[in-house]
């Protein structure tokens, strides 16, 4: 009777635990809410709401502020990157699903034995594999990158010479790099909205006669439309939050976006500008957290809305629509118009190729003649710059940062894989938050850490720690759910049936066999850290590059720049880009191999199942 009392009690007091850590999402939000409402409050009241949102001037040596300039250069470069990126995107993702082909069909004739061994391997290559790889790896290039690559190769390699003032900032050079940065997004989530289409809907429309694009486009594609326009909302509020790319070109100039050649401010560019040297307590400080509060809101709405998008099916993720068949279907030739729709997805398609190769190819030429052992791991007696005190900062941040999110995260799946009753209402809430929180923009994080953290730790590893721990929080709970959800309930049952207790099998049976899953949240969450600037240039700090050493940078309570913000600093110091050319080859590498780990996590699980 005792045992079986202490057992109860360790099941409840553990289910109360992971609903404390299910709910950590929800006063993450409201507690970004309330911090950045309250710090706006001096501004609004001051400068007036209306005067506030709808005045053309900033200016804070005489403390006039309004930020309608800057709302109008954010909606306007949004909407016009989600245009652009949204075709691309969506036509991507109809390329991906139903005319990439499996392998490549190349034949050699000849008696040359390595050209028959080359022929023989290019055919193994998975080619809807490497697809999704190179989407996946567009989405873990660090901003900061794409930043450099728009100043370089499309401002100063293009875009200047068609401005009439040779500059080539402003609203065209912000759309573009917006729109290759949402493509991923866009790419990934409607691919897999058309992968949740039930199969009956393409094999019904082959059936009836018609063509392989006529059935994609008349059908699938309608069919998968609530899906589509969740990922285009989301694309949405992907380009409304970035800052640190948008600022490398749009031009930093309030004006509103009359022309492409326009330069602009936006709203994540206005705070980042002027953080840096605001004064504590000032009415400047308020309002740029009132610009920061604005900025929340509309993302809010944004990421909301996606709720709102009616469902007009309910398919099971990853059914898979296309299986190559239909072949030996009499098709009905009419109807033009699908037909080019097809070759537009294979165009844009090529589109994406294109940009990630060109991407990497500027990193590659840029960067490898700039590395150097002394640039990577130089000590305080190395007269240049040196990338060890970032590697330091930037380990500190991933361990700190990982000890607190991971038992939060886990635990919050836990609680909504485990215990919590599927489609109750407090579940949805709770992923309604969790949804919202993965949409806060990386600037707004860096607010509340500067409010918040930065008080209680001061400008240090710590005070950055803490602010990532809010950022990757949602990936370890998405993450680990699906691996969780992913566990065969025979096992739960056995191990039911050998008279464990609920939280015994979870610690015993469930999280061994999700292992790979939370494997694959754990470097997924790296990733993120290691690309994000903005949410810790004002938590854990911006080092001149000059003043970074390895001796200061050994102690978490100094301020410190990881490799991204340590990247960004040489563009915000003006100093020359040679070794920010190094640095992003070293992210690039990086980002690489943590997607390689994941694919290899992936493929060993699709394995064992």
């Amino acid at each position: 009777m005792t045992k079986a009392f202490s057992t109860k009690v360790k099941d409840t007091s553990a289910k109360i635990l992971f609903i404390i850590c299910a709910c950590l999402s929800i006063f993450a939000v409201f507690g970004i809410i309330c911090y950045i409402l309250v710090a706006s409050v001096p501004a609004f009241r001051e400068v007036g709401f209306f005067q506030f949102l709808f005045g053309t001037k900033w200016q804070f040596n005489s403390d006039t502020y309004g930020i309608l300039t800057m709302l109008c250069a954010t909606l306007a470069v949004t909407i016009l990157a989600v245009i652009l990126g949204g075709v691309i995107g969506v036509f991507t993702a109809i390329f991906m699903v139903f005319w990439c082909p499996d392998r490549f069909h190349l034949r050699y004739e000849g008696s040359n034995k390595f050209v028959q061994k080359m022929v023989a391997w290019l055919n193994k290559i998975n080619l809807r594999t490497i697809f999704d790889q190179i989407i996946k790896l567009l989405a873990g290039i660090p901003s900061v990158i794409y930043g450099y690559f728009g100043i370089i190769v499309l401002v100063q390699g293009g875009l200047v010479y068609m401005d009439p003032n040779y500059r080539g900032y402003g609203v065209l050079a912000t759309c573009i790099v917006l729109a290759i940065m949402i493509i991923p997004t866009i790419t990934s989530l409607t691919k897999n909205a058309l992968e949740a289409v039930p199969a009956q809907y393409f094999e019904g429309a082959l059936a009836m006669g018609n063509t392989k694009a006529q059935a994609v486009f008349r059908v699938v594609f309608p069919a998968a439309r609530s899906g589509i326009i969740s990922a285009l909302i989301l694309g949405i509020g992907r380009a409304v939050g970035e800052t640190m790319a948008v600022q490398m070109v749009a031009g930093g100039t309030a004006n509103f976006p009359t022309g492409l050649f326009i330069p602009i401010c936006p709203l994540t560019v206005k705070i980042n500008m002027e953080m840096g040297e605001v004064v504590p307590g000032s009415l400047h400080e308020s309002a740029l957290m009132a610009t920061g509060f604005v900025l929340l809101v509309l993302v809010l709405i944004i990421t909301l809305s996606v709720n709102f998008v009616p469902k007009e099916f309910k398919g099971k993720k990853g059914t898979r629509v296309l299986q190559g068949g239909g072949e030996n279907v009499v098709y009905r030739k009419k109807g033009l118009i699908p037909e080019i729709l097809k070759y537009c997805g294979m165009v844009c398609a090529g589109i994406v190729v294109i940009s990630l190769a060109a991407i990497i190819l500027f990193i590659c030429i840029n960067g490898i003649p700039n590395i150097s052992w002394s640039f990577l791991f130089g000590g305080d007696g190395y007269e240049g710059h040196s990338l060890a005190p970032a590697f330091l900062t930037t380990f500190y941040v991933i361990i700190f940062t990982l000890i607190i999110a991971l038992p939060l995260g886990i635990g919050a799946a836990i609680f909504l894989n485990e215990y919590a009753k599927p489609g109750s209402k407090f579940v949805k809430v709770i992923r309604t938050f969790i949804d919202t929180l993965s949409g806060v923009p990386s600037i707004v994080f860096g607010l509340f850490g500067y409010l918040l953290f930065v008080q209680i730790f001061g400008r240090s590893v710590f005070a950055g720690a803490f602010t990532m721990v809010l950022v990757i929080l949602p990936t370890i709970i998405r993450s680990t759910e699906e691996a969780l959800r992913a566990v065969p309930m025979e096992l739960r049952e056995a191990s039911y049936g050998l008279g464990a207790s609920k939280i015994r099998t979870i610690f015993k049976v469930v999280l061994p066999s999700a292992f790979p899953g939370i494997a694959t949240a754990i470097v997924l969450s790296v990733g993120r850290i290691i690309s994000e600037s903005a949410a810790l240039i004002y938590t854990a700090g911006m080092m001149a590059v000059a003043s970074s050493s390895v001796s200061s940078a050994i102690d978490p309570t100094n301020a410190g720049s990881t490799l991204t913000v340590f990247m960004y600093s040489f563009f915000a110091e003006g100093l020359a880009y040679e070794e920010a050319y190094a640095t992003a080859f070293v992210l690039l590498i990086i980002t690489f191999v943590l997607n390689l780990i994941v694919y290899f996590i992936q493929k060993s699980v699709k394995k064992k199942r």
